[in-house]
């Protein structure tokens, strides 16, 4: 009954969102795993090839057991191939979940210029230990959506 209701919650968020999760992307980010989520550009945005960024929202993280400390690293894939756009960390470094799309934490990176302009683009968030081996660590992607 808790996992129908919460997906009976996501699919009704998701729809009231202009980013969408694709079929087959994967929200959740652990050290081992990056999540996997497809980022559409806003609509005003089809077909422009003007600078374009992307915007991620992180519904919720988990910082690792042991004390240590992790990176977000952000990869866009497009025509097989991937480039960095960019890195953020979670602050405070605590545990959240947000109850809803609203409460959020968004983040902003530049998309390179090629990879602008073209329709939607597949994201690898990586969660990337940077003091400590970052087990137990988590993150959980919301959307992403070029603007």
């Amino acid at each position: 009954m808790k996992c129908l209701r919460a997906c009976i919650t996501a699919a009704f968020l998701l729809s009231l969102s202009p980013a969408f999760a694709a079929e087959g992307d994967q929200l959740l980010a652990t050290v081992d795993k990056p999540a996997i989520v497809t980022a559409a550009p806003a609509k005003s945005l089809t077909g422009a090839a003007q600078s374009q960024r992307l915007v991620i929202s992180v519904m919720g993280f988990q910082p690792p057991q042991d004390g240590g400390a992790v990176q977000v690293v952000v990869k866009a894939e497009k025509d097989g191939k991937e480039q960095e756009v960019g890195r953020f960390g979670i602050t405070p470094h605590a545990p959240f979940q947000a109850a809803d799309p609203s409460k959020a934490q968004r983040f902003g990176l530049q998309l390179p210029k090629d990879m602008a302009g073209g329709g939607p683009v597949k994201l690898n968030v990586y969660l990337q230990p940077s003091r400590g081996a970052g087990t137990g660590a988590r993150l959980e992607v919301g959307s992403a959506e070029i603007q």
